[in-house]
């Protein structure tokens, strides 16, 4: 099954994060603890981790903003 990537919520009052920057192409293998991309909001700039290895399927754009929770990509 699919481990699905969100938007995580950074900070008490963000309702919105910025998706800066994917490290991973579409179709690529990445592994658990690995930096999958990095995510900004008006205060600061956060690198998120793979909470699972597989196949990355990122949906989200780079320089799009969203709102916490939103769906961004998946990994199989």
């Amino acid at each position: 099954m699919a481990e699905e990537i969100r938007i995580p919520k950074l900070g008490m009052s963000a309702t919105e994060v910025t998706l800066s920057e994917w490290m991973f192409a579409d179709g690529e293998a990445v592994s658990k603890g690995e930096i999958i991309y990095t995510a900004e909001t008006d205060k600061t700039t956060v690198e998120i981790e793979a909470q699972a290895s597989g196949v990355i399927h990122p949906t989200g754009q780079e320089g799009t903003a969203y709102k916490v929770g939103e769906l961004i990509g998946t990994i199989e």
